[in-house]
């Protein structure tokens, strides 16, 4: 009776607030907990003790908040910004009050990580000290965070340190040493692997890594449907490789939060990675596998969540070392690999890198389904805008569709759209808003903001390669994993999200190294993404099982540049129709809006028509219906 009084009381409190609560859904927190790490993003990490500082902080503050918020939203970290935005607080005043979500919770701010740790103390059993000199156990640490409830500690008997101020002064329970308590490397890459019977592969970091499996993942104590790719503590050797928060330590809450196994391996074979040059070669890429395959093994076949993405400023590439790989080709191939195990990336890649709070976002109460905000266009429509003339033909112009990219990232569509849905250019140029549907998981209220702040110009398709970044082809073709096809699991995974948002373009297939997408994947496609697919290495327009596809041209950063390109494409429209699927990346509404008056500028003579996606697909199938057989 109690309960039920309570329940309508919160309904009643909801409906006078204008939210809705959803079956199932938690009400708002009762109390949140907020604390300021932005003053650690304005230390200099040139010097050594500031990179220490930060890495040793923002570790166990997330773990703290994977754990703490875990069930419910509690606690609240101020850390990102990104475009002269403080991201962070940003999204927490939205939700406050324009979104109503935490209006009616109260806010106490802690004042320093002490009273973090003193508030949050019944969320963790102890601490799980690791080795730096062994970076990989920084890793160890975060899946010990999530599977035992411990919090990460660097082993450091430094004054201050927080080993010195945890350990030495307060006695907190260490629960796990991943260091021998003497300050001596549990994993030394000889003899045995700690805690078993197995010879040492001769690396401290794959010995580490397989002694985590074993304890992790084979007995069931971490989700294998969760897995962090993030950066070791290898980012203390050269922390300014890249922008202070590349680390990505603030990522961790929510895969903490869920149990994952967290790792960092190179997913090459001939070579030996620059963060452990002794090793054999190819033992990196071999322990890789075996991570994904026993992921693969305790999930029964399910998809995989894997957040995070190659660390190519700091290892695994041209760019980190004299290794032989540039960046995408180390991208590519990681997605190769992860794809034929059933994996699928959140690409938190670096540059917009850093992400709090998922933990606390994860609790946001969704609605089943979130309509696009613009109704198709129809061909009386494509009439009306002189598209479509009176004999049934298209006019003969150049069909440009924008794939605004690339939002395969929770972290990059974080911060990018605070900062573009504000421009006052948006509106005035049809926009394909290439948003994976996936990242609701993590940044719920982002994709429900976009949504609710779209003009008649703004239309949500999905990015590479649909509901998460995999390459399609490897779900089927699988020369490594020799596993059975992953395509059913990915369809009935794409179904789910792509209703909730009612997408049905997927604007980017990205193959990469796998192998091109053939009629096996486009026949599922199909069941979800109907109305259009943005190939890769496709020479032009085409239908394939009904389904009308082109292929994506990247367009120059440069507006000018991007103009003449387009401008040359144009000509092709003198002898019919012709389509442009132009993509571009991290682009402001102003930028295409400038585009376009450099178009009619330069190229006043260019038939040249900007449309949005659903309009550019359902020309080129209403164009090619006409030709097929």
């Amino acid at each position: 009776m109690i309960r039920e009084k309570l329940t309508r009381s919160l309904t009643t409190l909801f409906l006078a607030l204008g939210l809705t609560l959803l079956p199932g859904a938690d009400p708002p927190p009762a109390t949140i907990y907020t604390f300021d790490a932005r003053p650690l993003r304005q230390l200099d990490i040139r010097q050594p003790a500031n990179a220490v500082q930060v890495w040793d902080t923002l570790h166990l503050l997330a773990a703290l908040q994977g754990l703490a918020n875990r069930q419910s939203p509690q606690f609240y970290l101020f850390y990102c910004g990104e475009f002269g935005l403080d991201t962070d607080q940003f999204w927490f005043d939205w939700l406050r009050q324009e979104d109503g979500w935490l209006k009616s919770s109260s806010v106490t701010p802690l004042p320093n990580v002490e009273a973090c740790l003193r508030t949050f103390r019944t969320n963790f059993l102890g601490l799980v000290v690791y080795d730096s000199r062994v970076p990989a156990t920084a890793n160890l640490a975060s899946t010990a965070a999530g599977c035992e409830d411990l919090l990460p500690v660097r082993y450091d008997p430094q004054p201050g340190s927080w080993y010195d101020r945890l350990v030495r002064q307060r006695r907190w329970p260490v629960r796990l040493w991943l260091v021998n308590p003497d300050g001596s490397p549990k994993f030394k890459g000889s003899g045995l692997i700690p805690d078993s019977s197995m010879p040492s592969t001769g690396s401290a970091k794959a010995d580490a890594y397989l002694w985590a499996l074993a304890r992790y993942v084979k007995t069931g104590l971490c989700n294998p449907r969760f897995a962090g790719y993030y950066l070791d503590a290898f980012w203390l050797q050269q922390p300014t490789r890249g922008a202070a928060d590349l680390h990505t330590l603030s990522n961790h809450d929510y895969f903490i939060a869920r149990k994952a196994f967290f790792f960092d391996l190179s997913p090459w074979g001939d070579e030996k990675p620059n963060d452990d040059p002794y090793q054999p070669l190819g033992l990196d890429r071999r322990v890789f596998l075996e991570v994904l395959r026993s992921l693969h093994n305790s999930a029964r076949g399910d998809l995989i969540k894997v957040g995070g993405f190659p660390p190519w400023p700091f290892k695994y590439t041209s760019h980190a070392s004299a290794g032989k790989h540039e960046g995408v080709a180390t991208e590519w191939e990681f997605s190769r690999l992860i794809s034929q195990f059933n994996g699928y990336m959140e690409a938190d890649a670096a540059s917009l890198s850093a992400l709090a709070n998922a933990s606390f976002y994860q609790h946001y109460p969704l609605r089943n389904r979130y309509p696009q905000p613009n109704a198709k266009r129809t061909p009386a429509d494509w009439k009306a805008r002189g598209y479509l003339m009176a004999n049934g033909r298209l006019a003969n112009r150049l069909f440009v569709g924008h794939y605004v990219g690339d939002y395969d990232s929770p972290s990059w569509l974080y911060k990018a759209v605070p900062a573009f849905f504000r421009d006052p250019a948006r509106g005035k140029i049809p926009l394909g808003w290439a948003f994976n549907p996936n990242l609701s998981d993590r940044v719920p209220q982002v994709l429900a903001y976009a949504y609710k702040q779209a003009t008649t110009n703004d239309f949500f398709i999905a990015g590479d390669s649909g509901a998460g970044y995999l390459n399609p082809r490897g779900l089927t073709l699988r020369p490594e994993s020799q596993l059975p096809s992953g395509l059913a699991k990915w369809q009935m995974h794409c179904q789910k999200h792509y209703g909730q948002w009612d997408i049905s373009i997927s604007g980017f297939l990205l193959d990469g190294s796998a192998g091109t997408s053939t009629d096996l994947e486009f026949a599922a496609y199909r069941t979800f993404s109907p109305d259009g697919l943005g190939t890769h290495f496709e020479r032009g327009p085409s239908l394939h099982l009904g389904i009308p596809t082109c292929p994506e041209q990247d367009l120059p950063d440069n507006v000018v540049a991007a103009a003449d390109f387009i401008a040359s494409q144009a000509a092709q429209a003198n002898k019919g129709p012709a389509f442009l699927w132009a993509r571009s990346i991290l682009k402001s509404p102003q930028w295409y809006v400038d585009l376009s008056e450099q178009l009619r500028l330069k190229h006043p003579q260019a038939r040249i028509e900007v449309v949005d996606p659903y309009t550019f697909f359902g020309l080129i199938k209403l164009h090619l219906s006409r030709f097929a057989p």
